[in-house]
C-alpha cells in the first residue's frame, strides 16, 4: 500500500514539475520545512503551560536528537565507511562546533545584560544551544532529501516523509521552550520556522 502511494506520488510530482528533478526536490524541501513549521506552532499554547514544561521539552529534545543522531547518522556512517574513524571525526567536529557557538555567541544584551527571572538565566542559554543545534542538524537532512531524490525519486520521497515526521517534534523543540521562558509567541514560532527553512537551503 505504501509502495503504491509512493509510486503514484512520484508520478504526480514528476508530471506537475515537467520532469524536473530540481522541482521535485524543491517540493520535498517545502514539505519537510512545513512539517517543522507545523511543529513550531505548538508554541501558540505556551502561555497556558507551566514553567516545568521547559524541562520536559528540553528532555524530549535531547532524546529525539540523540536517537536521530545515532540511528540515522552515526550508525549508517560507521556501516558505510567500515570504520569508526570518519564518524568519530564527525562527532568530534560537531562537539567542537557547538562548543565554539556556546563560547563565541553572546547570550546577553551588551548594555542591559540578562533580562528575565534569574532562575531562567541558564535555561535560556541551553535553549538557544538546542535551537542552533537543530538548525545545524537540519542542513544535512535537507541534503539527504535532495540527494536521495536525485538518486531515486521513490527512495527520496520516503526519506522526505520520514524526515518530515521527525521534524514535527523538532519544530516543537525549537519553539516551545523559548515561548515558555520568554512569555512570547511570535519570535519562538519564527525561530521554529527558520529551523525548517534551513532544510531547504
Amino acid at each position: 500500500m505504501l509502495e503504491n502511494f509512493i509510486t503514484q506520488l512520484s508520478t504526480y510530482l514528476l508530471s506537475i514539475s515537467g520532469g524536473s528533478l530540481m522541482l521535485v526536490v524543491f517540493y520535498a524541501g517545502v514539505f519537510v520545512a512545513l512539517m517543522t513549521s507545523l511543529g513550531s506552532l505548538v508554541a501558540i499554547f505556551a502561555k497556558q503551560l507551566p514553567d516545568w514544561s521547559v524541562e520536559v521539552s528540553l528532555s524530549f529534545a535531547a532524546g529525539v536528537m540523540i536517537v536521530a543522531s545515532f540511528t540515522s547518522l552515526i550508525l549508517p556512517g560507521i556501516e558505510a565507511s567500515k570504520s569508526f574513524l570518519p564518524a568519530g571525526i564527525g562527532i568530534a567536529l560537531g562537539v567542537l562546533l557547538i562548543y565554539a557557538i556556546d563560547t563565541l555567541i553572546p547570550h546577553e544584551h551588551l548594555v542591559k545584560g540578562y533580562e528575565g527571572p534569574k532562575e531562567f538565566k541558564d535555561k535560556i542559554r541551553v535553549v538557544w544551544l538546542i535551537v542552533l543545534a537543530v538548525i545545524i542538524h537540519n542542513l544535512p537532512e535537507g541534503l539527504a532529501v535532495g540527494t536521495s531524490i536525485v538518486y531515486d525519486i521513490p527512495t527520496g520521497l520516503v526519506t522526505a516523509i520520514a524526515i518530515g515526521i521527525q521534524d514535527f517534534p523538532e519544530g516543537t523543540i525549537v519553539s516551545l521552550p523559548l515561548a515558555v521562558l520568554q512569555k512570547k509567541r511570535l519570535q519562538p514560532i519564527m525561530m521554529g520556522i527558520l529551523s525548517g527553512v534551513a532544510e531547504m537551503v
